[in-house]
């Protein structure tokens, strides 16, 4: 008899519990990873860095950019090909560049952190829309 009351008990106590009890809503474990990520145009040392998973530098680029005068960076993203400025140039305007007509698609090599071997891509270049970081070598 103990255990029937104890088991209706039980059932009881669940029921209510299930019923009268809201969970805290679970917050994408996504959005907690890229929180604290730089956002794409802003400057970056790695991939990981950045919310999008691609920090370019311009040494990815050279002869594009020649690290020997500029030193640059940015979060950004890959584009279609060399005549593909339209993407970089809505990107930009999407960011409020200062001059997202000047955002280009160029060639890049070697930018991704976890991809060991020498590839092409091409990736929107924000520096001359004004996003990023650079430095002007003395």
């Amino acid at each position: 008899m103990r255990n029937f009351l104890a088991m209706s008990v039980s059932l009881i106590s669940l029921g209510l519990a299930a019923c009268g009890s809201t969970a805290p809503e679970q917050t994408p474990a996504l959005e907690g990873q890229t929180q604290s990520l730089n956002a794409t145009g802003t400057g970056c040392n790695a991939d990981t860095d950045c919310a999008s998973g691609l920090c370019w530098h311009e040494m990815d680029s050279y002869p594009t950019y020649n690290p020997y005068w500029i030193s640059a960076d940015q979060c950004t993203e890959e584009c279609g090909g060399s005549t593909d400025h339209a993407s970089c140039q809505q990107l930009a305007a999407d960011l409020n560049a200062p001059y997202p007509s000047r955002a280009r698609c160029i060639a890049a090599r070697g930018v991704y952190d976890n991809n060991p071997y020498d590839h092409s891509v091409y990736v929107c270049d924000l520096i001359p829309a004004g996003l990023g970081k650079i430095n002007w070598e003395e």
